[in-house]
């Protein structure tokens, strides 16, 4: 137990009044010193002995756990009095992960505790990729006169620590079926589900195809055409380059950690109906071609191990800074420039590596030039290309917006060099934005295998 000198001011008021009194003759103020007395004696008296371990019983949930990366994350810490006296003042504290950063609430509260009561502590922490594990929380416990105070770790029930996966909403493949030959829809009519067009009777046509409707109507035979589904080649290109292990605040996750949150998503969703994937992991150091780490598009639960796998490599390697825009004509440093230079050649040899008929979707939060001269290399070699970027650049400073705007600048770069992009805003639903990314750029493809061409630039 420690006490706190709480009256020293009491004291000297009382010495005060008392030395006054007596030199003054005056009962009155050797009467008022009493009160401040009275306040010395109170805490002088007071005492508080510390909870026994079955006393105050704390239990912890965490919910959603596991969590993917920069999802906000429920915490709630219940404190119970068990026992038969009451704490005048108790002060919890839960003990959060020194690298989580809390969004919003507060892991600290305090109360009053009779017997049987109980305090609950709610706040949200923003997940980052990996294992986080919490403390044992604190309680603080002070006597009535507030001057005995005695501190404790008490155990915690119930979730102990919380898990952040790339992975950790996307359903296993075998769960999402395979029932579709592909989920992207082309220009081109074909057998599907869809009404897409109808035409003149051929006399080949099945009579599956065929309009009754009009028939009965109109006594003229037509053929309905519905729309084609086709199974594609995607490469998921992933920029884990040393300038994207950035962050928007201190706790939450970096760049790299969100565009490999949306390629686990983009994959799990591919691989699920039918579509060959790819992974090719942009900026380190890997054993593929060009120092890429590279996986060739494929399918089936393998495929997505491995490419989880390379995801997992992209968030591992560096420690995460903050978000930096660099001044015009500012010139990189040698190892800056080597880096650009290893990128750009990974990025040409992406164009030898993918096949004739795919589509190349990135996921970088375009930090910088690089990725935006990769798109245009791409586009130039007639591939269709998708960007899809998180959004990690704080607004709240000059710095920040300034960095905003260049950042909304390379989008647009992307987009006139003929890729479609996805600006994902914090608080966007992901599946959303993938399922508008493969979806919008579905009839682009079948443009392409409609002509044999390169497209619409």
């Amino acid at each position: 137990m420690s006490r706190q000198r709480r009256w020293r001011g009491a004291i000297a008021a009382t010495v005060a009044l008392v030395v006054v009194g007596l030199v003054e003759g005056d009962g009155v103020l050797l009467l008022g010193a009493a009160i401040p007395l009275a306040y010395v004696a109170s805490g002088s008296l007071s005492r508080v002995r510390p909870p026994e371990a079955d006393e105050l019983v704390a239990t912890r949930t965490v919910s959603p756990t596991p969590a993917p990366p920069g999802r906000s994350v429920a915490v709630t810490l219940t404190v119970r009095n068990e026992g038969d006296r009451t704490f005048p003042d108790v002060r919890v504290v839960d003990g959060v992960p020194q690298d989580l950063a809390v969004l919003r609430g507060s892991p600290r509260a305090g109360t009053t505790l009779e017997p049987g009561d109980s305090i609950a502590v709610e706040y949200a922490v923003v997940a980052r990729r990996g294992d986080y594990a919490f403390t044992s929380p604190q309680v603080r416990v002070r006597g009535l006169g507030a001057s005995a105070v005695e501190t404790a770790r008490i155990p915690a029930a119930g979730d102990e620590s919380l898990a952040c996966r790339l992975d950790a909403d996307a359903p296993p493949i075998e769960r999402a079926g395979r029932g579709h030959v592909g989920q992207l829809t082309t220009d081109r009519p074909g057998d599907g589900i869809a009404f897409h067009s109808s035409r003149e009777y051929h006399a080949d046509d099945p009579a599956s195809r065929i309009n009754w409707r009009q028939y009965a109507k109109r006594g003229e035979l037509a053929t309905v055409n519905y729309e084609r589904q086709v199974a594609a080649t995607v490469l998921l290109v992933v920029d884990a380059r040393r300038p994207n292990h950035a962050v928007a605040g201190r706790g939450r996750p970096t760049g790299v950690e969100l565009a490999a949150y949306a390629a686990t998503h983009a994959l799990t969703d591919l691989l699920a109906h039918g579509h060959d994937v790819g992974v090719a992991i942009v900026g380190l150091e890997g054993d593929g071609p060009a120092g890429l780490y590279w996986l060739a598009p494929g399918g089936g639960r393998e495929r997505r191990t491995r490419a989880l796998n390379l995801f997992r490599l992209a968030t591992d390697v560096v420690t995460p800074s903050t978000v930096r825009e660099r001044n015009p004509g500012e010139r990189l440093t040698r190892a800056e420039q080597r880096e650009a230079d290893r990128a750009g050649e990974q990025h040409r040899k992406l164009i030898e590596l993918a096949p004739p008929d795919a589509q190349v979707a990135l996921f970088s939060p375009l930090l910088d030039d690089v990725p935006t001269a990769g798109v245009e290399t791409w586009r130039g070699a007639g591939l269709p290309v998708v960007v899809l970027s998180p959004d990690i650049v704080p607004e709240n400073t000059v710095s920040g917006q300034h960095a905003a705007v260049r950042r909304r600048t390379r989008l647009a770069r992307c987009q006139a060099a003929g890729a479609r992009t996805f600006d994902w805003r914090r608080g966007t639903p992901l599946p959303l934005i993938i399922e508008r990314a493969f979806a919008a750029d579905a009839k682009l493809s079948g443009r392409l295998t409609a002509s044999g061409s390169g497209g619409d630039r």
